[in-house]
C-alpha cells in the first residue's frame, strides 16, 4: 500500500488552482459530431480554436433584435462565407486552440506555422488576432477519446493524434419535400385541410425512409476556460459562451465546426454511427448550448472499480 499527498506531487504542483477565486473554471463539451461541409477540416493541415464570450451570441453576431457592443469591422466577410479575422477580433473574447494535422495523420508538425510540438497555437498569434483587448483567462481546446461515450474523456497526446468518428447525418423525409418543392401555401382562412389526406400524408412520411449521409468528422470537443475575468461591458452575461471554428491557416476565414441548433427542429444532429439514433430528440436553442458551465478543478473524484476482500 502506498500513500502521498499533494505536496508530493512534483514537478507540478497537485492542485496549482488552490484559492477560492481561481479554483473554478468554465468546461463545455461540444457536439458529438462536426457538420458535414467541414469535412476538408479532418484532411488538411488544420487550426481549431474556440472562441469564448461574455455577450449573448445574438450580440455578437449581429442578429437584428440586439446592438452590438462593438461596430461591425468595415469590409467582415458574411457567416456564410466564414469568419474574418477582424470579426474574431469583434466577437471573441479570448481565444484558445489546437493545430495540426488531424485523424491519426502522424506527419511532422515543421508544416504548421505558429503551432509548437505538442500542437497548441501559439498563445501569442492568437492574442494578436484579439487586437488590443485586455486578457480575460486562458482558454484550451482538447479532443474526446471517444465521441460516442456518455463522458468526455479527454486525449492526453497533441491533436494529430486524436482519433476522428464516422458519423450520419439524417434528414427527415417531410422535411426533405419541402427543400426540394418549398413550403405549402397556407390555406385561406375559415378552411381546413381533408383529414384523410391529413392521414395519407402521415402514412407517406413514415413509409420514406430519411436521406443518410456517412462522412468523417473531427473528433469531440471539450473547452476549458480557466483564470477567468470579466470584462467592461453592459450586456456581460452569467455564462460565457463558446463557438468552435476552424481554418487552414491563421489568416482565415474561420468556419463553424457544429449546425446551429434549430428548437423547432425535430430532428437530432449528427451522430457517430456506433450510435443508436434517438426515437425522440429534445432539441434545444443555439444560446443554450454553447453556454458554458462552471466547474471546480480543486475536486478529485476516485470510483474504484472492484474491492478488496476479507482478510486474515
Amino acid at each position: 500500500m502506498l500513500a502521498a499527498d499533494p505536496r508530493d506531487a512534483e514537478p507540478q504542483v497537485f492542485f496549482d488552482q488552490v484559492t477560492s477565486e481561481d479554483g473554478h473554471l468554465y468546461a463545455s463539451v461540444q457536439d458529438r459530431c462536426s457538420k458535414p461541409s467541414a469535412t476538408s477540416f479532418t484532411d488538411h493541415r488544420s487550426y481549431i480554436i474556440a472562441c469564448v464570450s461574455w455577450r449573448t451570441l445574438k450580440a455578437t453576431e449581429g442578429d437584428d433584435d440586439a446592438v452590438p457592443t462593438v461596430p461591425p469591422a468595415a469590409g467582415a466577410a458574411g457567416d456564410d462565407e466564414g469568419w474574418s479575422n477582424a470579426q474574431l477580433a469583434e466577437r471573441c473574447d479570448v481565444i484558445g486552440g489546437a493545430c495540426g494535422w488531424p485523424c491519426n495523420a502522424n506527419l511532422p508538425m515543421d508544416g504548421v506555422p505558429k503551432c509548437s510540438k505538442d500542437g497548441i497555437i501559439d498563445q501569442s498569434a492568437l492574442d494578436a488576432l484579439l487586437g488590443t483587448k485586455p486578457y480575460l483567462g486562458n482558454v484550451t481546446v482538447k479532443g474526446c477519446t471517444d465521441a460516442s461515450a456518455e463522458v468526455c474523456e479527454t486525449s492526453t497526446e497533441q491533436m494529430s493524434a486524436w482519433p476522428c468518428s464516422s458519423c450520419v447525418a439524417k434528414t427527415p423525409a417531410a422535411r426533405r419535400r419541402l427543400q426540394l418543392i418549398g413550403a405549402p401555401p397556407p390555406l385561406p382562412p375559415g378552411l381546413s385541410g381533408d383529414d384523410e389526406d391529413d392521414e395519407e400524408d402521415e402514412d407517406s412520411d413514415a413509409e420514406e425512409p430519411d436521406d443518410e449521409k456517412v462522412y468523417r468528422s473531427l473528433p469531440r470537443f471539450r473547452v476549458q476556460y480557466d483564470h477567468y475575468k470579466l470584462p467592461d461591458y453592459p450586456d456581460v452575461v452569467s455564462r460565457p459562451r463558446v463557438q468552435i471554428l476552424a481554418a487552414h491557416s491563421l489568416e482565415g476565414p474561420w468556419q463553424k465546426l457544429y449546425e446551429a441548433a434549430d428548437p423547432d427542429s425535430d430532428a437530432s444532429p449528427p451522430l457517430p454511427v456506433s450510435m443508436p439514433s434517438p426515437k425522440e430528440y429534445l432539441q434545444s436553442d443555439e444560446e443554450q448550448r454553447r453556454s458554458m458551465d462552471v466547474v471546480s478543478a480543486n475536486k478529485l473524484s476516485i470510483a474504484p472499480t472492484s474491492c478488496f476482500g476479507k482478510r486474515g
